[in-house]
């Protein structure tokens, strides 16, 4: 009898015990769970801190190449440009003594066409740079008059169309979709070999939509590799700071398209 007690004793004793043991394994398994819950967390705040302080980089270069940019626009505009235009009335004044002797008229007329082409080079940079327009007039006059100024070159040719209301009332959303659709005409003309580029931009109180399509060579889209650029970059920060969103379609030999979508009442300064 007694030996049966012992055993029962020792029986309740390994069972406890395994109880134990198992309830140390459970505490060291939640343990792991939760430390490594933690871990993931803690590099997910620092990963979104770091990014965070990327894209407050980013935005802070963007900010300061607008200031650059309209800063050489100006520069170009009021300096270089009203210099080169005295230049080019003192030619016009010479031309006049010039008819007397060939060769001064032969040379004044020289100095005539490259002192125009370079004006005329000087106004499209400075354009480029920081189109009058933009301010003036806003996004819709400002594409077709680069619309005007690639199709005068001849070396693409580009098609606009609008729908809806014609004017953006928020000059941040005019700006940096003026800047993507630079670098994204850009990328056609240098990448893609286009020749032919459609825009259509679309203007509801409600959604502002912007469409792109060239007919160049194209791309996978799919392929990760394409948006580690420093211009796709640029975009996707661009469009973030006017809480935009894009959907970029591309294939080999099918040219790229570009949809993006802006909601007005969205957006925010840099």
């Amino acid at each position: 009898m007694e030996s049966i007690f012992q055993e029962n004793n020792f029986m309740t004793l390994m069972v406890i015990g395994i109880l134990i043991m198992l309830a140390f394994a459970m505490a060291f398994v939640l343990f792991v769970n939760h430390s490594q819950k933690r871990l993931l967390k803690e590099q997910m705040r620092v990963q979104k801190l770091d990014y965070k302080h990327q894209e407050e980089l980013l935005h802070a270069t963007i900010l300061t190449q607008e200031k650059e940019r309209h800063r050489i626009a100006r520069d170009l505009h009021d300096e270089i440009g009203s210099k080169l235009n005295v230049i080019f009335l003192n030619v016009c004044r010479l031309k006049k003594y010039g008819k007397v002797d060939e060769e001064i008229d032969l040379i004044t007329d020289e100095v005539e066409t490259v002192v125009n082409t370079t004006i005329n080079s000087i106004r499209f940079i400075s354009h480029e740079l920081l189109p009058p327009t933009l301010e003036e007039f806003g996004l819709i006059e400002t594409i077709r008059e680069l619309q005007h100024s690639y199709n005068l070159i001849g070396a693409i040719q580009i098609d606009f169309t609008t729908e809806g209301e014609n004017k953006i009332d928020d000059s941040l959303v005019e700006l940096n979709l003026f800047r993507v659709l630079q670098e994204l005409i850009k990328n056609s003309i240098r990448h893609g070999k286009a020749t032919e580029i459609d825009l259509n931009l679309k203007i509801d109180p409600t959604i502002i939509t912007f469409s792109y399509q060239d007919n160049g060579v194209g791309f996978d889209s799919t392929d990760k590799a394409h948006k580690k650029g420093l211009g796709m970059k640029n975009i996707e920060s661009r469009l973030r700071i006017i809480n935009a969103t894009s959907k970029l379609n591309s294939s080999t030999k099918n040219g790229t398209n570009v949809v993006i979508d802006v909601l007005p009442d969205q957006t925010n300064n840099i």
